[in-house]
């Protein structure tokens, strides 16, 4: 098996049978429009099937409540939360994560990759330490998706394209466009959320589904 469900049976279809086990899949877009919720039915289904989730949540967001609401309390004993609260916090998780991994864990979760390194680089003098330390988070969840075959989702924040007031550039630029072999970029619409696959290995690229959140997750819009 190269791919897991993403939690949803219409997505599962979109992406002909989940997200790809062996690779960083990076989901983008505004605030509200998706991004974690999309990473948690996926962590939700992986406990299901009998193994563990890491999950790094350095945006101190809804992710038990979320979980509770998607499946219910005891998921929560299979989830390992870290919740790093600045920048370097965050490079502490990353150092140890890697002898974390075994057998039992089946999903890496990163929501979002961006904010604490945002922060620091207003507050910083060096912005290639800060980049290179980026990176190097980067690369150690490059290895292990290769490596040990664990899928991993990263969520990322967006700004907006001065040059084309119609389109979002993702926050870390390069660093996580090389990294991550599949990019969704996610936006919010008038009465739905749209899905948009900006990059993959498999599938052409512009391929587009809306969806909406409700309680239970997700449900494709028509």
């Amino acid at each position: 098996m190269t791919k897991i469900s993403t939690g949803a049976l219409f997505l599962d279809n979109f992406l002909k049978g989940g997200y790809e086990k062996d690779i960083i899949t990076t989901i983008y877009g505004p605030s509200g429009s998706g991004k974690t919720n999309l990473c948690l039915l996926a962590a939700v289904n992986i406990v299901s099937s009998g193994k563990k989730v890491i999950i790094i949540d350095t945006e101190g967001g809804i992710a038990v409540e979320r979980i509770r609401q998607i499946s219910g309390e005891e998921v929560l004993q299979n989830i390992i939360f870290f919740n790093p609260l600045n920048f370097a916090e965050q490079k502490d998780v990353f150092a140890t994560l890697k002898g974390m991994i075994n057998e039992q864990v089946g999903l890496i979760v990163v929501d979002s990759i961006s904010m604490l390194y945002r922060l620091e680089l207003g507050q910083s003098d060096d912005v290639f330490d800060v980049n290179s330390a980026l990176g190097k988070q980067i690369a150690c969840l490059v290895e292990i998706a290769r490596r040990k075959r664990i899928p991993v989702l990263i969520t990322n924040q967006v700004y907006a394209d001065f040059k084309n007031k119609d389109k979002v550039k993702m926050v870390g630029g390069d660093l996580l466009k090389y990294g991550s072999k599949c990019l969704i970029e996610l936006m919010n619409l008038s009465n739905s959320r749209g899905l948009v696959l900006r990059k993959h290995r498999h599938l052409p690229e512009g391929m587009e589904c809306n969806f909406k959140i409700i309680q239970k997750g997700i449900e494709e819009v028509k």
